[in-house]
């Protein structure tokens, strides 16, 4: 994303992930887990273009096809 000029991040981690929170009682947590390690924050907002965003679509896209091979993502 960086080589594309395209800020990005990792999601927020999870509350229940914080080090305050070691040793508190947990109910669930696994799709927070799931998110935070294969999220991804972009850029939004009510300014961008729609280019902006068709732009990041298209570099995420072909980033999961250079990571999966040629197979159609779902």
């Amino acid at each position: 994303m960086e080589a594309e000029n395209i800020e990005s991040r990792p999601l927020w981690k999870s509350m229940h992930l914080q080090p305050v929170f070691q040793g508190c009682e947990v109910v669930g947590g696994a799709v927070a887990k799931a998110l935070f390690r294969d999220g991804l924050c972009l850029p939004s907002g009510t300014a961008m273009m729609a280019a902006d965003i068709e732009r990041m679509a298209a570099v995420v896209r072909g980033v999961g096809t250079r990571r999966h091979g040629d197979t159609e993502m779902g």
